[in-house]
């Protein structure tokens, strides 16, 4: 097992955090994704940053992200962003700021690097979508993409599949209605310009994903553009991360690593 070098600490980690998707330069994307509360100053600076708690099932990942938490603070922090407009001026402004860690083999170590995926609205996904039971019988699994409207009092409305994927090419009708049904009852916390919320479009990838009872590992899904898919879907992952569409706030330029 190679050891993973992080500024001054030396983290051991397995396979099983990294995922499929492999960057440029051969850095490896992970599962690893961190959510920082962000101030945005007039001049597109971030002024202040405060993550969110990592999410993660699987305790040695979850105790990896939270030793990585100093470099992801550190990355976002120097960010820059073309500062968001009130009334024609610049104005400062607060949003969600996702990103995810990549890896890449050095010598008998790993280097790593935190990379921006986007930002926008945090929903409240706090009640989770209904796998269809007869998707579960016949083994079926899926991946929406949904677009949701956030409004300035965190309700959402205009729920839509943007794209969606499945085993077998299979229709998805009984998952996007299960997803559907689902985000009726979320909320969100807007973004804001000089201290108004505002409206955001905002794009939800959903995944349902069926497991062994026995090793509770995940099957393969083995996914392909479902026959009613409205679009082709996306070609890059940002995981389980909503990202919006038309942000008040667009990063100017991206320096991945430290």
């Amino acid at each position: 097992m190679k050891r993973l070098i992080a500024g001054a600490s030396a983290l051991v980690f397995t396979h099983a955090v990294l995922a499929s998707e492999v960057a440029p330069n051969d850095w490896k994307r992970s599962g690893l994704y961190v959510t920082g509360v962000a101030v945005i100053d007039q001049q597109g600076k971030v002024t202040h940053i405060d993550l969110l708690p990592v999410e993660r099932n699987d305790k040695g990942s979850k105790e990896l992200a939270a030793q990585l938490t100093p470099l992801a603070q550190s990355t976002m922090s120097h960010w820059e962003f073309v500062p968001a407009t009130l009334n024609g001026k610049p104005a400062e402004a607060q949003t969600f700021l996702h990103g995810v860690f990549e890896f890449r083999p050095k010598g008998k170590s790993y280097e790593a690097r935190f990379v921006f995926i986007g930002n926008g609205p945090q929903l409240d996904k706090r009640t989770a979508p209904r796998y269809p039971r007869d998707m579960v019988s016949a083994r079926v699994q899926a991946k929406l993409t949904m677009l949701v409207l956030v409004h300035p009092d965190g309700s959402l409305s205009d729920i839509r599949l943007e794209s969606a994927q499945s085993t077998g090419r299979r229709p998805t009708t009984q998952f996007v209605r299960a997803a559907t049904e689902a985000m009726s009852s979320w909320h969100a916390e807007p973004e804001t310009v000089d201290g108004h919320a505002v409206e955001t479009w905002v794009r939800v990838p959903i995944s349902f994903n069926l497991r062994d009872t026995v090793s509770g590992l995940q099957y393969d899904p083995q996914l392909e553009r479902s026959v009613d898919s409205p679009a082709e879907p996306l070609k890059s992952s940002s995981g389980e991360e909503s990202l919006a569409l038309d942000s008040a706030v667009k990063m100017r330029s991206q320096s991945p690593e430290l």
